[in-house]
């Protein structure tokens, strides 16, 4: 991970050059010196990550590498003399501030410190290494990557063998799996693969169809293919299992004669291989030439880690987590190994401690089968479940620790900017669900992010979390606006986070002590009411605080407390009881990005307009209800969230770097400038008026990059309802790249409904109060072709829904709520094979009993995995969670 630490100290190392590329034009060799040599420490750090897994002096020189990296980025923070003016806008807050020169004394002392500083990094640096040769560190060359330790590889397969008699929860994967493998109608050649994150069981499901299907094939073949694997390797072992060819004839063969040889084998026979842990999409461009397809019905079954590497094989089957009560039966089976009857052994309170420590799992298999392991150990102790229960950290215990170094595996595999987005997870508490948005926000406003051609910052972000997502690492929600790591995985990161030196968290199952900070600490994440009782003045060095999941009150006048902290970059007190910020708050000229939200904040100073590399400030749900001017014309920012209130004050075209404007309220400004702001991405405006119609319709036109959008018109009292005009521009294609669109007090008719259903990209669609007025609602055949998440909320005139055969065809999740007057079910949804959740949320009573199983509706919905009903009765809220057959 040290490399990684470097990768990114180097990058703003660069950065530093250019944004100070006049100040520092005297010391410019010196810098460019520092940047050469820390690229140059990287090619050792694959080999010393090796090697310092086993030797302690390796290990502290991996640890002083990192620690140099951070220093080096430090020198900045002495870059700006304070009675230098920063800003135009600063100019415009302080018209006497002194201006300085160049040449002035005040400069040259800065620079001669910063001169210093750089020279004592460049001893250190000596030193460094100077132990380097000692240690044996050699130059291994390319990208430096931890290798993977093969004996965790061999823990692994012996972890994760589980006999066909403890296979839980997967007979449905299974059973289709085995479908497709013995599906006499499929003559051709084909494939099927199985993905899910590390430990949910893709090998034990795929070894027990294995063992199922092998008699129906003239020949079958199971290959390990792993991380490291070599084609020839590869090669062999399919002759080993379908020739009786000796060992050492194989090894003198060529490639070239493999590949010969196995094609010809499997040319008369039908085949079934299964391939087994693939980790790279070029183990098939490898193989599969030499895979001959006879019309005989082979198969070849898949299974890997990432979705991406199997996205050119159908169908694919992604593995979920085992329900609670699965968990369970998987828990006491490897619990109690030896016994037919768990419950004669098992007693009532001794299950409910384990259904407890099933819990801690996620319904993850690996981590049920390790703990299952330790309780077989303890016997049918309640003192020692319960025990385990009270005290389980995967990190200190053995067990636990195997667990996540066989996870583990799946992040060396990361490249190095995928780690430190990865690692992000830890600053965050467990079980906790992040906006996608907010994710972005942050990793950009750290520097993971790096610039691509043709695109923004934000966009190589969604396909950084794209292929975290795509390797199984992270999980988003139906709706995608959230995400979250399994929590077994967050214990991992919380613990490499620390071990590394990349963030610490604070106030979680520690005494919340400030001896436990150190002045090394540049990321701290602080948790829970005893985080507060850091010492902040221990951690000069600190560049990120977030508190989520933290609440503290500010002193008597809750303001800010760390302004001496002058290198902090990221700030996110949201949810914290803040209620002032203070005017020196300008003063932290690093600041990228300032996190308020939920907090009881009234206004901001005047002096944010000095923030000028202040790129994000989320403010929703506070209590302000104007901006300093000058905060709009900080040229860097790219995401703002306000509070309903707030109406921009740009006059006058500009923030071109802006991708994400959230919740303003519609004003004059929409006319002079909306159609400036041409990199948005979301746009979120509340109170629109019929004047503002006009403009709406041509800027939205105009804005090419823009994929979220949300429309508030003015809520209007029902009387006047009839004298309201329609938002009339949907009746035509507006912003035809949308992904998301959210409307409210809109008036649609279906007019604008035939059109919303031609936008070609839309994937989730919310229609809330006020958005539609007919007592009917069409969605035609072919209509919403992406469509995946769709939310109906307070239509209060909607009678009738229709839905025709072909509309919405990837529809995944529907939530109803509050449309009281629809009598029925639409029949359309009988015909969505994709449809996994439904939500009936206070509806009629009458809607609802249709819905319930034997209910007139239930035909078309009893596909359907998970429903949910909530009702009224007598004032008492009822909810019914029915689980199709």
């Amino acid at each position: 991970m040290a490399d990684a630490v470097l990768g990114y100290v180097v990058q703003r190392v660069g950065d530093l050059l250019i944004d100070e590329a006049v100040f520092l034009y005297k010391v410019k060799d010196q810098v460019e010196w520092l940047k050469r040599e820390l690229r140059a420490m990287e090619c050792f750090l694959k080999d010393a990550d090796t090697k310092s897994k086993g030797d302690e002096s390796v290990k502290n020189w991996v640890r002083d590498v990192r620690e140099i990296a951070h220093q080096a980025e430090e020198p900045r923070r002495v870059l700006r003399p304070r009675c230098r003016a920063e800003t135009t806008a600063e100019k415009e807050l302080h018209p006497n501030h002194c201006v300085l020169p160049p040449s002035t004394l005040n400069e040259f002392i800065v620079l001669h410190k910063f001169g210093n500083e750089i020279e004592a990094i460049r001893a250190k640096i000596d030193e460094i290494n100077g132990r380097r040769s000692t240690y044996g560190i050699q130059d291994l060359g390319g990208e430096p990557r931890r290798q993977i330790d093969k004996t965790v590889r061999e823990r692994r397969r012996v972890v994760l063998h589980v006999p066909d008699a403890d296979l839980v929860g997967m007979d449905e994967e299974k059973n289709r799996i085995l479908r497709h493998l013995l599906d006499g109608s499929r003559k051709k050649r084909s494939m099927i693969s199985i993905v899910g994150m590390g430990g949910l069981g893709k090998t034990t499901l795929a070894k027990r169809v294995f063992n199922e299907a092998k008699a129906r094939f003239s020949l079958s073949v199971w290959i390990d293919v792993s991380q490291q694997y070599s084609a020839e390797a590869l090669l062999r072992d399919i002759l080993r299992q379908v020739t009786k060819l000796k060992v050492k004839k194989l090894e003198e063969m060529t490639r070239t004669e493999c590949e010969a040889t196995v094609y010809q084998t499997l040319k008369a026979e039908n085949y079934l291989i299964v391939m087994d842990d693939v980790w790279d999409k070029e183990v098939w461009t490898i193989l599969s030439p030499h895979l001959p397809d006879a019309q005989n019905r082979s198969r070849v079954l898949i299974t890997s880690l990432s979705v991406e590497i199997c996205g050119y094989i159908y169908p694919s089957l992604q593995l979920r987590f085992l329900t609670e009560e699965e968990s369970w039966e998987l828990l006491s089976r490897k619990a109690f190994p030896n016994e037919e009857d768990i419950g004669v052994v098992c007693s009532a309170p001794l299950r409910d401690v384990g259904k407890q420590i099933a819990r801690k799992c996620g319904g993850l298999p690996l981590a049920l089968v390790v703990l299952g392991g330790l309780l077989s150990t303890k016997g049918p102790s309640l003192r020692a479940w319960r025990r385990v229960a009270e005290t389980l950290v995967w990190e200190t215990s053995k067990d636990g620790r195997v667990c996540l170094d066989i996870l583990a595996l799946s992040y060396e595999d990361l490249p190095r900017h995928l780690k430190w987005c990865f690692l992000y997870f830890s600053s965050l508490p467990e079980d906790f669900e992040i906006e996608v948005d907010k994710l972005i926000g942050l990793w950009v406003a750290e520097g993971f992010v790096e610039q691509r051609a043709g695109e923004t910052l934000e966009e190589t972000a969604e396909d950084y979390l794209e292929e975290l997502v795509q390797r199984c690492m992270v999980m988003r929600d139906v709706s995608e606006l959230r995400c979250r790591i399994h929590d077994v995985l967050h214990d991992f990161t919380v613990a490499e986070a620390k071990e590394v030196g990349f963030l610490v968290s604070h106030g979680i199952g520690d005494d919340g002590g400030a001896s436990q900070l150190d002045s090394s600490v540049r990321r701290l994440s602080l948790q829970g009411e005893k985080a507060w009782c850091w010492d902040s003045q221990s951690t000069p060095r600190l560049r990120t605080l977030l508190t989520l999941g933290a609440r503290r009150k500010f002193g008597k006048n809750r303001t800010f407390p760390f302004l001496h902290l002058k290198l902090l970059r990221v700030v996110d007190l949201g949810r914290t009881r803040i209620a002032k910020l203070p005017e020196q708050v300008g003063d932290l000229i690093h600041l990228r990005y300032l996190g308020l939200k939920n907090t009881k904040i009234t206004s901001l100073p005047c002096s944010v307009g000095k923030l000028r590399h202040l790129q994000c400030l989320d403010a929703e749900w506070t209590e302000i209800k104007t901006m300093p001017r000058g905060f709009w014309k900080i040229e860097a920012l790219r995401q703002v969230i306000v509070p309903f209130p707030v109406e921009p004050e740009m006059l006058v075209a500009g923030l071109s770097n802006l991708q994400v404007l959230k919740e303003v309220r519609a004003g004059r400004w929409i006319d002079s400038c909306l159609g400036s702001l041409t990199s948005l991405r979301e746009l979120q405006i509340r109170g629109i008026k019929d004047c503002h119609h006009p403009a709406l319709s041509s800027w939205l036109l105009k804005l090419p990059r823009l994929k979220k959008l949300g429309l508030r018109g003015e809520s209007i009292p029902d009387c006047l309802e009839e004298a309201t005009t329609r938002i009339k521009f949907w009746r035509r294609p507006v912003a035809p790249n949308l992904t998301q669109l959210t409307l409210e007090y809109a008036r649609l008719s279906q007019d604008s409904i035939a059109a919303l259903e031609k936008l070609p990209e839309l994937t989730y669609l919310y229609l809330g109060a006020g958005s539609y007025e007919g007592n009917e609602m069409i969605c035609s055949r072919g209509g919403f072709p992406k469509l995946e998440s769709l939310e109906l909320f307070a239509l209060k005139k909607l009678e009738r829904w229709v839905i025709e055969a072909g509309a919405m065809p990837r529809l995944r999740s529907l939530e109803i709520s509050y449309c009281r007057k629809l009598a029925m079910l639409p029949e359309g949804l009988q015909q969505m094979a994709a449809l996994k959740e439904l939500d009936l949320t206070h509806m009629s009573p009458e809607i609802c009993s249709r819905a319930q199983k034997e209910g007139e509706d239930w035909p078309k919905i009893q596909h359907i995995p998970s429903i949910t009903i909530i009702v009224i009765s007598s004032d008492v809220e009822v909810v019914y969670e029915l689980i199709s057959d």
